[in-house]
């Protein structure tokens, strides 16, 4: 079974999640709302992982992260194990595809994909004591 590591940035600024719109031309998922992030490369830990999906695709890196958890999904014949971070910050996020800050309630209303849907009940446990992830890179 071929296994994937994915780390996701739950980012939040002012009770709102930020959230971009993948390309409607795109081969997969098009024109589908997600959480920013993306495959691991090899020999990359989540944090490494996370933070350089965020400078490619946001041209941002946040102050504050915290590792949320770690979730794994089958789909098909490959494993999907996703590490999800809240991370905040001030800044602009830079990207050239459609792009929102969503309150909580707005998100199930987007066309999202099924893997990201499931990640919405982690929003609500970002108030909850968790661990600083390493910055080390």
């Amino acid at each position: 079974m071929k296994r994937i590591l994915v780390s996701l940035a739950l980012i939040e600024r002012q009770q709102r999640w930020f959230l971009q719109r993948r390309d409607p031309g795109a081969n997969v998922l098009p024109g589908r709302w997600e959480f920013p992030g993306g495959k691991a490369e090899p020999g990359e830990n989540p944090l490494q992982t996370l933070l350089r999906e965020l400078r490619e695709e946001l041209d941002w890196e946040p102050e504050n992260i915290m590792e949320l958890a770690e979730e794994g999904r089958i789909d098909g014949d490959t494993e999907l194990v996703f590490h999800l971070f809240h991370c905040s910050g001030a800044g602009p996020l830079s990207t050239s595809l459609a792009w929102g800050w969503f309150l909580e309630s707005e998100i199930p209303k987007l066309p999202i994909p099924p893997l990201n849907l499931m990640l919405l009940p982690y929003l609500a446990k970002v108030k909850e004591p968790r661990r600083p992830a390493s910055m080390e890179r």
